[in-house]
């Protein structure tokens, strides 16, 4: 009688071994370059933007002197609507006066 120690399914489990193997780096692989073509989408970003930022600066500064402008202007509207108030009631005032001296006098 011969000895078996293995039949001949061993080679069936390397080949099977292998391919999870295989399998798995390739998965690893495909993973890591979709993370850094991810990760360089983002870098290319960063850097597009970095080299815009004079223009955003000079941008951001106009934008603040506008709105500076607008404040002050919006300041002195608002005196010349006080004022105009002022000149509604006096004239109000003045018609009032003027009505009741005009009325006949009972």
């Amino acid at each position: 009688m011969r000895l078996v120690l293995s039949s001949g399914g061993a080679r069936r489990g390397w080949i099977v071994w292998c391919a999870l193997v295989v399998a798995a780096a390739g998965g690893t692989a495909a993973a890591s370059q979709l993370w850094w073509t991810d990760r360089l989408h983002t870098l290319e970003h960063r850097a597009a933007a970095a080299g815009d930022l004079p223009a955003l600066r000079h941008s951001l500064e106009q934008t603040r002197l506008k709105l500076q402008m607008a404040d002050a202007r919006s300041h002195e509207l608002e005196q010349q609507i006080e004022s105009l108030n002022d000149r509604l009631r006096e004239s109000q005032e003045e018609l009032a006066f003027f009505r009741k001296a005009r009325e006949p006098r009972r």
